[in-house]
């Protein structure tokens, strides 16, 4: 994809055009992208495309790397857990363990586990477990983007 930049001063108003043969899944992920403004660049098999953070499920940190997890892809991003549950909070990521953070939009189901941990059932059927060092903030979490309803 071939990409023009032009800096005009005068502009009253910055504005972008989008010139496509067909609309695809990069040009759907790249609009999304620009009208969200918080898009996140990921890596898979050394393709980069356009995150949004509505079509993640869930972030991973797998041997001191970080994943995108979506309904079937998983892509490589350059971030922590932690500032991805901090850059994307507002977007209902909220950490549910050391190595992962979960967008509670996505999740179907909580039930009790052992060692007073949840299990998450999310709406792609992957399960992830809640540990219970993150039960209290989880549920306040949840709690909290009730009430704003």
């Amino acid at each position: 994809m071939k990409i023009n930049q032009f800096r005009e001063p005068g502009l009253k108003e910055d504005y972008m055009d989008v010139h496509y043969r067909e609309y695809n899944e990069e040009i759907r992920r790249i609009l999304a992208s620009a009208e969200s403004g918080n898009a996140l660049l990921g890596k898979q098999e050394g393709v980069q495309v356009y995150l949004v953070p509505e079509e993640i499920y869930y972030f991973e940190t797998v041997d001191r790397k970080c994943f995108a997890c979506l309904k079937e892809d998983v892509y490589q991003v350059e971030l922590s857990i932690q500032s991805a549950a901090e850059r994307f909070g507002a977007s209902g990521f909220v950490r549910i363990s050391k190595s992962a953070a979960v967008n509670v939009y996505k999740v179907r189901q909580l039930t009790a586990d052992v060692n007073m941990r949840m299990q998450l059932l999310l709406d792609n059927g992957e399960k992830l477990v809640l540990n219970r060092a993150y039960k209290n903030d989880f549920l306040q979490f949840i709690n909290e983007r009730r009430m704003r309803k």
